[in-house]
This record gives structure tokens, C-alpha cells and sequence, in this order.
């Protein structure tokens, strides 16, 4: 009878610990509700709000005309370098010359660095396919219009420091390998002459090669200054030539 009064009350403790199926799904329920009302909307990343710059830089660099006009909202085809009827037509070539004020930036200033690529494409458009120059359209443009710091950034500052960074480098290379080699350090190579004479060998061979190409224009210089001298032996081939002593 203990036995059985035992049983009965195990399993009066089990229904009552033992949770509800119906109160469980309820609960389910209400977290799944809170869960979506505290769901915040999700941000647009850079790519998806279209990048981080606007206007037509937001097209990216190089971007095509479709790019460009899709990025600046504008309608209609514009006309960019093109050669129609035997003359160059480009909407921002407006008498001869280049329309400034449609190189402008965000802030109101002129991009010359937009200015000196429409130049280049323009001058390599009609170097693939030349066309008259006529009187009724004049080319007043002139590349002297463009600031004098403007070429100087473009081209010569970039150059510049590569070249810097590359003689830098050898330079460096070169000094441990003499240090490692003779024990002299870099403060007593900088003070002897053999130091300064290897300092200035390097610098000018870097300055002198750029970069491959110039080891074959210089091996075209080389053939072309031995030209006339290659030729003049190559006309005595098989020809034995008078001495000065038979022509006297």
C-alpha cells in the first residue's frame, strides 16, 4: 500500500513538472512575434547604394558612356570621340576647343587630369584615322592651357617617386652587400670615395633604365650609330680592297 501511495505521488510530481504541449507552442509564438517586431531593417552596403562617390565618378574609372549617363541620372546619348562626316564631334569640343566647364568637379574646379585624357584620346583618335584640316573647323586648343603643375603631377611626380623608391632600394641592397663583404658600415661607405663613386653608378644606371624597354632602345641606338659602318664593310665582302701603296 506504501508502494502504491509512493507511485501515485511520483506521478502526480511528473504531471506537474512536465510543461504544457499547448503553453509551449504559445510561448513559441510570442518569441517568434518579438523576434520580428525588434528586427531592425538591414543597412545597404557601399555597392548596393551605388559606391561611395557620386555624379559620373561613381561609374568608376574608365566607365563607358551608358556608366556614366546612368550614373549621373541624365537622359539621351551624348556624343564623346567620335569622327562623323570627315570631323571629330565630341559634345565637350565646342569651337575648336575644349568646353572647360564641363571638366568641373563637385567643388567648381576644372580637372585637368579629365582635360589631359580627353586631350590624348582625342590626338590618338585621329592619329588611328586622319581626316583634313579645314578652315570652317579650326583646332584652337592648345595643351599650354593646362597649368604647368598639372603635367608635373600627372606625369613627372608618379615617375619621380618610383625612381626614388627604386634607387632607394638598390641602394640599400647594395650597402648591405658591401657591408657583409668588407665590414664597412653604412656611415663609413657614405664617407670614403669608392662609397660616393657606388652611390652615383647606381642612381644613374637606375635613372639611365627605367625599365626594359629602354635596354632596347638603347641596343637601337648602339645598331644605328654601327650602321654606316656595318654597311661600308658589308659592300668590301668578297672585294679585296687596294692597299694605299698599290694607288701610289
Amino acid at each position: 500500500m506504501q508502494s502504491s501511495l509512493l507511485n501515485r505521488t511520483r506521478g502526480a510530481a511528473f504531471k506537474a513538472t512536465r510543461p504544457n504541449a499547448c503553453s509551449r507552442s504559445v510561448v513559441v509564438v510570442r518569441a517568434t512575434a518579438e523576434a520580428v517586431v525588434e528586427k531592425k531593417e538591414r543597412r545597404l552596403s557601399p555597392l548596393e547604394r551605388g559606391g561611395t562617390l557620386s555624379g559620373d565618378q561613381a561609374a568608376g574609372k574608365d566607365a563607358g558612356q551608358k556608366a556614366r549617363a546612368m550614373a549621373t541620372g541624365t537622359t539621351g546619348e551624348a556624343t564623346i570621340l567620335q569622327i562623323v562626316d570627315g570631323r571629330f564631334v565630341d559634345d565637350r569640343w565646342i569651337g575648336g576647343r575644349w568646353d572647360l566647364n564641363q571638366f568641373k568637379d563637385s567643388k567648381g574646379e576644372v580637372d585637368w587630369d579629365k582635360v589631359i585624357d580627353a586631350e590624348v584620346a582625342r590626338r590618338k583618335l585621329l592619329e588611328d584615322n586622319p581626316i583634313p584640316s579645314i578652315n570652317e573647323d579650326p583646332v584652337n586648343f592648345d595643351t599650354s592651357e593646362i597649368p604647368w603643375w598639372a603635367w608635373v603631377r600627372r606625369f613627372h611626380l608618379p615617375e619621380a617617386e618610383k625612381l626614388n623608391g627604386r634607387a632607394a632600394m638598390m641602394g640599400y641592397v647594395l650597402a648591405l652587400f658591401v657591408d657583409s663583404l668588407t665590414g664597412a658600415g653604412l656611415l663609413e661607405q657614405q664617407e670614403s670615395f669608392l662609397g660616393k663613386l657606388a652611390l652615383h653608378i647606381c642612381v644613374f644606371a637606375i635613372l639611365l633604365v627605367r625599365t626594359s624597354s629602354d635596354l632596347d632602345k638603347y641596343k637601337g641606338l648602339i645598331d644605328e650609330a654601327t650602321f654606316y659602318d656595318k654597311q661600308w664593310s658589308a659592300t668590301w665582302d668578297g672585294v679585296k680592297r687596294p692597299s694605299e701603296a698599290e694607288s701610289q
